[in-house]
């Protein structure tokens, strides 16, 4: 999306000084999986190829790591997803009666807090599991760019942006910058996931024109706490370092992790992958996973023993 944007409008009572803001792309949720993109100004940027097997794409929403799946707000589902190519509703609208909070679905980082001409003040969050939702119309928000935040944490509180309509929030769900019907994943009669394991295919999605965006750039040091930083995108550069434990949480597709048996001929299987780590080797790994460390090193072009914590490992 390249409409027209500019700086949100905050919550009177939010203290960005407060917040817990990420410090290089070791922490940044898929970052591998997006091909190192990190928008802060774009909702979509460069078109990115989903990677289906057998026209299938399988994703587990919630790893043991992270927080539960929160309802985004207690409004009533009133616009459902219209896949149609000649008018295309991106998301899902809710309803509600009065004021009310709006929270994440799920761990992540916040990449886009922006005021759209088309959304309104809009949060855009990327999550562990690979996933991105969208929440838009939103009257004052409560995040800043490179925040992290839990499910459940708030967001913003939903407005009575559009005259002679009802408050509302405008909530879509994207994987690789393409929307899906957020049905697919959600029960919104009885407010929860319908299943843990997401499976996608080429059909769930409608492809449309994208943003090419310019390579990432991140200044070591640049830019203060709460704001968005870098470049006039705010895209970071490879970090010095390595990230802080836990913070790069979950599989690359958030598959299984334990498989049983020997590992089986990558050519004829579903891919699935690891992210590494703190205290992780190559050897540790591959014992995981039952693989020897020739068929590691092949799978992923490792040529030395060195590892980062965050760096995504096909294992299958």
């Amino acid at each position: 999306m390249a409409a027209q944007v500019q700086s949100c409008d905050y919550y009177p009572n939010f203290n960005a000084n407060h917040t817990s803001i990420i410090k290089n792309n070791n922490q940044i949720p898929a970052f591998s999986l997006y091909q190192n993109q990190w928008d802060t100004l774009f909702i979509r940027s460069e078109m990115i190829e989903i990677p289906f097997f057998n026209n299938q794409l399988k994703i587990i929403l919630v790893q043991d790591e992270n927080n539960s799946f929160a309802f985004p707000t207690a409004g009533n589902l009133a616009t459902g997803f219209i896949k149609n190519k000649g008018k295309q509703h991106t998301g899902v609208d809710f309803s509600v009666l009065k004021r009310e909070p709006v929270v994440t679905c799920f761990d992540g980082v916040v990449r886009v807090v922006k005021k759209f001409k088309e959304y309104g003040n809009t949060v855009v969050i990327r999550h562990y599991n690979g996933l991105e939702t969208l929440y838009a119309l939103l009257d004052h928000v409560n995040v800043v760019t490179e925040q992290k935040v839990n499910a459940g944490d708030l967001i913003g509180y939903i407005s009575n942006s559009t005259p002679n309509k009802k408050n509302a929030l405008h909530f879509e769900i994207r994987l690789l910058n393409e929307f899906f019907n957020p049905e697919k994943m959600i029960d919104f009669s009885e407010r929860k996931l319908k299943n843990n394991m997401l499976i996608l295919t080429p059909n769930d999605f409608i492809a449309v024109p994208v943003v090419v965006s310019k390579p990432m750039v991140k200044e070591k040091g640049e830019g203060e706490q709460g704001e968005s930083r870098g470049d006039l995108y705010g895209r970071p550069t490879e970090p010095e370092g390595e990230g802080e434990q836990g913070e790069s949480r979950g599989d690359l597709y958030g598959r299984p992790t334990e498989p049983e048996g020997e590992a089986k001929d990558p050519s004829t299987t579903s891919p699935v992958y690891h992210t590494v780590q703190k205290g992780e080797t190559i050897y540790r790994i591959c014992t995981k996973y039952n693989l020897s460390e020739q068929q590691l090193r092949s799978l992923n072009n490792i040529n030395g023993d060195k590892i980062e914590i965050g760096q995504i490992l096909r294992i299958q």
